[in-house]
């Protein structure tokens, strides 16, 4: 199965580009003029209807249930500069298709400052709607330049759990590699139930960290067939027992662990191409310490290709 790697997954293509920055407000071009004795200002009525603005995505090799049920992140940077004679605001709302969203102000700032919005989600697009003006009526007035923008939106996998379904599946990959070597009647009694019990513990301790559904169900699936197996050896099969229903059962762990393995191995190769496009992808977007921490995990799925 390690032969499924980049050549043979298909591009799913991009999403097509916005045009960034977008510029949701501009008080030069929605308010009115007025010359005053320290120059000219911008007074009320402004004319603000709204503003929705989607989340950039790449949907390069998005294919696979550990991607598609996976947590995904919307980081929306934007810049509002804006010297007013009371506060000016904006509010918004930043939703998902999953139903997950948040919703509050964003606050003129008299220099430039850099600020970010985040929502976590599932797998859905993301669009974040402008809805209204607050600030600006009665006795206001502001300096030319007073501008919001959006300088970027992105949708993209979430960094920190994307690491983690990476580091279980390689760790996962490992012991079912070592379990299917030892899983044969050579092995000897003692030492294949010691591997089991090894194996039992680490998988049961994994339990605690997993938090993708189909991964924790694989893993569920074989500690059942691990500790089955266990029981039927200890109970019919002492040391130097090599009679057919013994061996048989091995045989049947040893399918089991080889038919997880090789799922397991899809599940990587799919996993790696994808995070590796997705970082290749946000090689040009602000999004801080998140690429780093994608392509960490990139690096650590490619040791098991």
């Amino acid at each position: 199965m390690k032969a499924l790697l980049l050549a043979t997954l298909s591009l799913a293509g991009t999403a097509a580009a916005h045009a960034f920055p977008v510029e949701v407000f501009n008080a030069d071009q929605q308010c009115q003029s007025r010359a005053t004795s320290t120059g000219e200002r911008f007074l009320p009525p402004c004319h603000f209807s709204g503003k929705n603005i989607f989340a950039q995505k790449s949907n390069s090799y998005a294919n696979g249930s550990i991607i598609e049920n996976g947590l995904y992140k919307t980081l929306l940077n934007y810049t509002f500069e804006c010297e007013s004679m009371r506060p000016l605001s904006v509010r918004y709302t930043l939703s998902n298709g999953d139903g997950s969203s948040v919703s509050n102000r964003i606050a003129g700032s008299r220099t430039y400052e850099p600020n970010s919005i985040e929502l976590t989600h599932g797998n859905q697009d993301s669009v974040v709607s402008f809805s209204g003006l607050d600030g600006a009526t009665g006795f206001q007035a502001m300096k030319p330049g007073c501008k919001l923008e959006v300088q970027q939106m992105v949708k993209y996998p979430e960094p920190r759990y994307f690491s983690a379904v990476a580091s279980h599946l390689v760790s996962f990959n490992l012991h079912l590699e070592r379990m299917a070597s030892l899983a044969v009647p050579s092995t000897g009694h003692i030492n294949l139930l010691a591997a089991i019990d090894n194996t039992v513990a680490t998988l049961e301790f994994m339990q605690f960290d997993i938090e993708d559904e189909i991964l924790a169900e694989d893993l569920r699936v074989i500690l059942e067939d691990l500790t089955s197996t266990k029981t039927y050896l200890e109970a019919n099969c002492g040391s130097g027992s090599y009679s057919s229903l013994c061996t048989q059962q091995l045989a049947n762990l040893r399918s089991a662990v080889t038919s997880e393995l090789s799922s397991n191995e899809i599940d990587i190769a799919q996993l790696y191409n994808y995070l590796n496009s997705q970082a290749n992808w946000l090689a040009d977007k602000y999004v801080g310490r998140d690429r780093s921490i994608i392509q960490g995990a990139v690096n650590k799925l490619s040791t098991r290709l």
